[in-house]
């Protein structure tokens, strides 16, 4: 039985390259998997692309993220791995979240949308942000944290990038 992921990123971060092992094992033969943009995120993706946005499907340069946004450069990445783990989607509306939050001057800024979440939830991700994040970036991040489940997360993000990305 393979362990949670938060026991994952315990058990694998800082260490590069164990994911790697860890989600591909090793069969006689290393070779790095191939991987496609998922079909049903292309819709999102494509409005990224078309407010200016560029979209990389590969390891983002922070050491052990599945995601990153640069507003102020306009670039996203998601990482392949983050797909093998059963979190591409989540990262993707985490990051794209980003993306709106900073249209249209590269400084992020909260979109203010209003999700009711079970108590167990909110206090899931209120435990993320005090051990993750610095203090002065809990309302963005608890807002892309909050819109990972949201039924209508794609739509809402998309209205919200066409919106402020002009």
């Amino acid at each position: 039985m393979l362990p949670s992921i938060d026991r994952l990123k315990k058990l694998c971060f800082p260490l590069t390259g164990l994911f790697a092992f860890v989600a591909f094992p090793f069969n006689g033969i290393q070779s790095a998997p191939t991987h496609q943009i998922p079909a049903d995120w292309m819709p999102l993706v494509k409005v990224l692309r078309e407010v200016g946005y560029d979209f990389r499907f590969e390891k983002p340069p922070i050491d052990g993220a599945y995601g990153a946004t640069n507003a102020r450069k306009k670039i996203l990445w998601i990482a392949p791995i983050s797909i093998d783990m059963g979190i591409g989607r989540q990262t993707l509306i985490h990051e794209a979240v980003h993306a709106a939050q900073g249209c249209p001057k590269g400084k992020y800024v909260p979109i203010g949308w209003q999700l009711k979440l079970p108590v167990v939830v909110e206090r899931s991700i209120e435990a993320i942000l005090y051990r993750e994040y610095p203090h002065s970036k809990f309302p963005i991040e608890r807002e892309a944290f909050r819109m990972q489940s949201h039924p209508q997360a794609f739509a809402e993000i998309i209205q919200s990038l066409r919106k402020r990305c002009k």
